[in-house]
């Protein structure tokens, strides 16, 4: 990939060169050009000298308003929100159902990016998850308005009062966009999600098949297969190419 740098709000972000490893440890640097501007300082530091930021680094990368977009998706190419938000919206009409009557429990919901996908298609996300409180600050800071309700928890471990807030909204769609397994959302996490969806509720979730077999496919056996996709995730830094596979299911009547 070109090493060039941009400069957005008030920072430059920079892809230095590095070795071709795996997703946990490509990184960016970050440099700031304008002192407080729009959070910058937090993931630059004093003087404008570069730091460096690893992509899974997300409270970091979260604490920017705007730079998770401009590295994963502007800079990177990442369009598997949306291409899951199409799915699942495809999914739905093919069975009858109107996008306002899809209600998603979104796991893994990160800033929000993957709740407004879904809300752009009329579909609704009622309750937004993750587990770390910096993903729901900035998807409050940034999203307002998108997610009826968002939890900073572990889904699988939830409180009462958290259990219960997700079952009175009544999710008849579980979406886990930023991949289930390989250091992402546990399978026993999605697990614990299915107990409180609506009976005949849709599943979509998103795998990095080079990292092995669908981590799902077991827990998901009695489920009717509606949609299974393989695209291009993003670029990495270094110009290759990381792929995921997308799957829709619908769960067996309970």
């Amino acid at each position: 990939m070109t090493q060039t740098t941009r400069t957005f709000g008030g920072a430059e972000v920079h892809f230095p060169p590095q070795s071709s490893a795996g997703a946990g440890d490509e990184f960016v640097e970050v440099r700031v050009t304008s002192p407080g501007a729009s959070g910058a300082d937090r993931a630059g530091s004093p003087g404008g000298r570069n730091q460096r930021i690893r992509l899974h680094d997300y409270e970091r990368i979260f604490a920017v308003p705007g730079l998770y977009e401009e590295i994963v998706q502007r800079r990177l190419g990442c369009r598997t929100p949306a291409r899951i938000a199409g799915l699942l919206a495809r999914a739905a009409a093919r069975l009858g159902w109107a996008p306002g009557d899809v209600r998603i429990l979104d796991a893994g919901a990160g800033n929000g990016v993957s709740g407004e996908a879904f809300a752009q298609l009329g579909m609704r996300p009622v309750v937004g998850l993750d587990i770390l409180p910096a993903a729901r600050d900035a998807a409050l800071r940034d999203r307002p308005g998108v997610y009826g309700a968002y939890l900073a928890a572990d889904l699988g471990a939830l409180a009462p009062d958290e259990e219960r807030l997700i079952r009175d909204a009544a999710p008849n769609a579980l979406a886990c966009v930023g991949s289930v397994g390989g250091g992402h959302l546990p399978v026993a996490a999605v697990a614990a999600a299915l107990e409180l969806l609506a009976p005949d509720a849709l599943v979509t979730y998103a795998y990095h098949p080079e990292l092995g077999a669908d981590p799902l496919l077991a827990l998901l056996r009695d489920a009717e297969p509606l949609v299974r996709e393989r695209a291009l995730h993003r670029r990495t830094v270094t110009g290759g190419e990381r792929h995921c596979e997308a799957v829709v299911v619908r769960l067996a009547r309970r």
